[in-house]
C-alpha cells in the first residue's frame, strides 16, 4: 500500500511485541510521543483500528491481529535482501565466468580455482573452454569475467597479469635417437620436423621457437601445424615430427612418449590472467585478490 514506510511497519511491530507505548519507544529509540504518530499514520494508511489502548497497556485489535504476520514477513523479507545485499557486496555469492584454454588447465590455475572454491563456497564457479585466440572476444562481449590463456594483449580495456611461465622440454617417441639424452641442445634439433601450433593460434610460442633456432643457425622445418596437444601426440607416435610441451603436460603424453630438457634457453608456456578493466564486480575483484596472494 502506498505510503507505509519500514519505520511503521518496525513500530507496529515492537509495540505488539511490547504491549506498552513507553517500554516499544525506549527498544525503538524514540519518544513516546513519536512512536503514536507513526502507529496513527499507519492506522489511516490502512484504513483500520490496530490497538486497543488503555492507560498501562495496548492489545491488537482482530485488524492488528491480521495484520502481525504480514508485517512481519515483511520485515523480514527486507531483512533478508539486506543480508543477501551485503553478502553480494562482499563477494560472497554470485557468479564467476572463468575461461580457460588448455594449456592453462595443466599448470596452477586449477589449484588456485578450487581455492576459490573453497574459501566462497556459495559463489557459483563456471568454466568454460576458451581457446587463447577467444579469450578477447570472450571477455570484452561479457561472456566470460576472468580469462586463463597463453597470449598477451594490449587491448586497454583489458588487464592482464602474468601468473606462471614454464620451460618446454621436446616430445620424442621413445624409439627417437635423442629420446635417452639427458638434455637436448636446440641446434641437435636442427634436421627435425617440427609440430607447431598455428601461429595465429599461438604467435609468442611460434616466433620464440623461430628465435631461438635461428639464433643456432637454422629455421625449423615444419611438418604440421596442430591447434591441440592430443593431436600432437598422435602426430608424434606417427612419427610426423618432433614437438614441444611443458613438463607438466607429462601425465598426458603416456608411456610411448618421452620428455627431453632442452639445453640452454628453452621456449616458454606463459600462462596470462585477463580481466576487463572495469570490471568491478566484487566476486571478480575477490578471485583477483586470492589469485594475487596465491602468485
Amino acid at each position: 500500500m502506498s505510503g507505509i514506510e519500514l519505520r511503521h511497519l518496525r513500530c507496529f511491530v515492537t509495540l505488539a511485541d511490547i504491549g506498552n507505548f513507553g517500554r516499544a519507544a525506549k527498544r525503538l529509540g524514540m519518544s513516546q510521543p513519536a512512536v503514536s504518530q507513526l502507529l496513527k499514520r499507519l492506522e489511516d494508511l490502512l484504513g483500520q483500528r490496530l490497538f486497543d489502548r488503555t492507560r498501562s497497556a495496548v492489545a491488537l485489535t482482530p485488524a492488528g491481529a491480521l495484520f502481525l504476520p504480514q508485517a512481519r514477513r515483511a520485515l523480514a523479507a527486507v531483512e533478508e535482501a539486506m543480508e543477501e545485499a551485503r553478502r553480494g557486496f562482499a563477494g560472497e555469492v554470485g557468479r564467476l565466468r572463468l575461461g580457460l584454454s588448455v594449456p592453462s588447465l595443466y599448470n596452477q590455475v586449477p589449484a588456485l580455482i578450487r581455492a576459490f572454491r573453497a574459501r566462497r563456497p556459495e559463489v557459483e564457479v563456471v568454466i568454460d573452454s576458451v581457446p587463447s585466440g577467444e579469450q578477447e572476444g570472450a571477455l570484452l562481449e561479457r561472456r566470460i569475467d576472468v580469462g586463463f590463456s597463453n597470449f598477451s594483449t594490449a587491448d586497454p580495456r583489458l588487464v592482464q597479469r602474468l601468473i606462471g611461465a614454464e620451460p618446454m622440454r621436446v616430445v620424442l617417441p621413445r624409439w627417437h635417437a635423442l629420446a635417452g639424452a639427458a638434455a637436448v641442445p636446440i641446434g641437435r634439433l636442427r634436421e627435425e620436423r617440427w609440430i607447431l601450433p598455428p601461429r595465429a593460434m599461438a604467435p609468442e610460442h611460434v616466433d620464440e621457437v623461430d628465435a631461438l633456432c635461428r639464433a643456432q643457425g637454422f629455421t625449423p622445418r615444419l611438418a604440421a601445424e596442430c591447434p591441440n596437444f592430443p593431436t600432437v601426440v598422435g602426430m608424434v607416435l606417427a612419427d610426423v615430427g618432433i614437438a614441444l610441451a611443458p613438463e607438466s603436460f607429462a601425465g598426458l603424453a603416456g608411456p610411448e612418449l618421452v620428455q627431453v630438457p632442452i639445453d640452454g634457453s628453452a621456449p616458454l608456456i606463459r600462462c596470462y590472467l585477463t580481466y576487463r578493466r572495469d570490471d568491478e564486480t566484487p566476486v571478480v575483484r575477490r578471485f583477483l585478490e586470492l589469485a594475487e596472494t596465491s602468485a
